[in-house]
């Protein structure tokens, strides 16, 4: 992106990014990504091609700008006030409000970008990495003989495939249900073993 997402900037630019990523939405819920072009994304933003390419270097670049602007909507308080599994159980509770919130946008991409497709991997790709950063900053993990970054891919993975199952493959659940299968998968099978004798 020739400006960067994580820096202020003024309204002006906020506002034709924004009008970009929403032209992007718009069309993903149409069409396959590969099909989008440059100038419907113009056309539906009502901007010109040199707009788009101040702000974009290809429609690659926009909706990595597009998957940045829903992750940004995880808000979290400080995780370090919280024990470990209070703070991990913290992240998914917002990361799984941000897919509920845009599950009907999602399903519509996915209506048209099947779950195996490169659009949908990047999508969770990108998640993926903001859960596992956001895990390796926020948490305490140093106690761990594992590695702090392995642990955290684990717990991404994990948080990715419990959301993934319940919006993009639609299978209902509530908060607290997820929040048990998030207990449950990363409770080790020897204490699974215990519990149940």
């Amino acid at each position: 992106m020739k400006y960067d997402p994580t820096h202020k900037q003024p309204r002006g630019i906020v506002r034709t990014q924004r009008a970009f990523s929403d032209a992007m939405f718009g069309l993903l819920a149409q069409k396959p990504f590969e099909k989008i072009t440059v100038n419907e994304l113009c056309q539906l933003a009502d901007y010109p091609r040199a707009t788009f390419y101040n702000y974009f270097d290809d429609k690659y670049d926009l909706i990595g700008y597009c998957w940045y602007c829903l992750s940004k909507e995880i808000h979290l308080t400080d995780l370090q006030e919280h024990p470990q599994e209070g703070a991990l159980l913290e992240l998914f509770a917002q990361t799984y409000r941000v897919f509920a919130a845009h599950q009907p946008l999602l399903l519509a991409i996915v209506a048209q970008n099947p779950l195996d497709s490169q659009l949908v991997a990047n999508f969770l790709h990108h998640f993926a990495g903001v859960v596992e950063d956001l895990i390796v900053t926020r948490l305490r993990l140093q106690d761990t003989v594992t590695p702090v970054a392995l642990v955290a891919k684990h717990y991404s993975n994990t948080v990715l495939l419990i959301l993934e199952w319940i919006f993009l493959d639609q299978h209902e659940a509530t908060l607290a249900e997820a929040e048990d299968y998030l207990k449950d998968l990363l409770t080790p099978p020897a204490q699974h073993a215990i519990s149940n004798d």
